[in-house]
């Protein structure tokens, strides 16, 4: 069970995001989420980059991994590295 204090500060993040964030890039943010769940078998709470970021840097990633990252690499440099935690 979460704290009062603890909600608070998580509300005043939702509230931050709704506000920095568009509705599009939310919305984009939900899919990727989503995906990393239904194909990587990922937790619905990270990135699909995120994910694969962490299985780079344990060693443990795939071909598919490695091609996926080098895609994302095209749109921001070291895009999996960036990406952890997210």
């Amino acid at each position: 069970m979460r704290t009062k204090e603890e909600l608070k500060e998580l509300f005043a993040k939702f509230d931050r995001d709704v506000k920095q964030l568009s509705r599009f890039t939310r919305v984009m943010l939900a899919f990727d989420q989503f995906f990393n769940a239904l194909f990587w078998n990922g937790s619905q709470d990270e990135t699909i980059s995120s994910h694969i970021g962490r299985r780079k840097a344990d060693g443990t990633e795939t071909r598919w991994d490695n091609f996926v990252c080098k895609c994302l690499n095209k749109l921001e440099h070291s895009h999996c590295k960036n990406a952890l935690g997210e």
